[in-house]
C-alpha cells in the first residue's frame, strides 16, 4: 500500500517550502522516523527527505504539488471508471 504525506517546513509563522511525499512507509513508521530525526538535531527538512530518499530509494516519490493533484485526480478517475464497467457488465 502506497501512502501520501503533505510536509511542511515553516520559517516561524510562514511557510518557507512544502513537500509531497509518497511511500510505502504506514504513517506510524513514517512518524517514527521523523521523530528520530528530529532528536538528532538536524533542522533541514531538506536533509529529511534526502535521508528517506536515500533509506527507502524503492518507494520513496517526491511529488511537486501539480503532480499530487493529478495523481488524485488519476485515482479517482480510475475508480470511477472501474465503477461505470462494473455496472455496465451487469446490466448485459
Amino acid at each position: 500500500m502506497s501512502y501520501t504525506y503533505n510536509l511542511y517546513s515553516s520559517d516561524q509563522l510562514g511557510l518557507s517550502k512544502s513537500y509531497h511525499i509518497q511511500t510505502d512507509l504506514p504513517p506510524h513508521k513514517f512518524r517514527a522516523i521523523m521523530m528520530e530525526f528530529r532528536r538528532g538535531g538536524e533542522k533541514d527538512p531538506n536533509a529529511f527527505v534526502k535521508y528517506l530518499s536515500e533509506q527507502f530509494p524503492d518507494s520513496f516519490h517526491l511529488f511537486e504539488y501539480d503532480d499530487v493533484v493529478q495523481y488524485d485526480a488519476d485515482q479517482e478517475n480510475s475508480a470511477i471508471l472501474a465503477n461505470l464497467l462494473d455496472q455496465h457488465d451487469q446490466t448485459i
